[in-house]
């Protein structure tokens, strides 16, 4: 049994989702004695370099349209090598990988969220135009998110509106997530 579109595309809803609510629960635990561990995260290079790959790979499809089909075997190759030269010379990866993450992220939910009708679209294309903007931020001056996080833990009124707005992007993709899945199926 192969996944439509559709299913897909409500799987990664319920994917970002979860995963949403799972930063906005680890950003409450952002306190100045623990400062130190998490300021560091922003540059963590390996996990920089998986996400990073998984966005060079995710740029793929994309990219064949303007190319010509003869350069198309060097995609695959350059993904890779891009990866282990970002894992090797960039400062700041996981911020950067982040940010171009939340970039494709937020270009996917928005085309798909209007080409299947997902219940409170106008809402999530709000939220999605938010986290391109991070992304934009984040992947640009890499910097900011270690100043985030530092803000984060010093401020607790910070703290919590990016909690809490972590958690209500949450609810925006499950809760369509779970009502498109249920209502093809049912």
């Amino acid at each position: 049994m192969s996944l439509t579109n559709y299913q897909y595309y409500s799987i990664v809803l319920l994917a970002v989702g979860v995963a949403s609510m799972v930063a906005a629960f680890v950003w409450l635990f952002l306190t100045p004695d623990n400062l130190d561990k998490w300021e560091k995260v922003p540059r963590y290079r390996t996990l920089g370099a998986i996400i990073g790959l998984i966005d060079l790979l995710w740029c793929i499809p994309n990219t064949k349209p303007l190319l010509p089909v003869s350069l198309h075997v060097f995609l695959l190759p350059l993904a890779f090598t891009f990866a282990y030269l970002g894992w090797q010379f960039l400062d700041y990866l996981l911020s950067r990988a982040i940010g171009g993450f939340l970039i494709l992220l937020a270009h996917y939910l928005l085309a798909n969220s209007f080409a299947f009708k997902t219940p409170a679209a106008p809402v999530l294309a709000g939220f999605c135009m938010a986290i391109g903007i991070v992304g934009l931020f984040f992947a640009g001056k890499p910097y900011l998110f270690r100043d985030l996080i530092r803000k984060s833990a010093k401020f607790p009124v910070l703290k919590f509106s990016v909690s809490a707005s972590l958690f209500v992007f949450a609810l925006l993709s499950i809760i369509p997530g779970i009502m498109q899945l249920v209502q093809r199926q049912g």
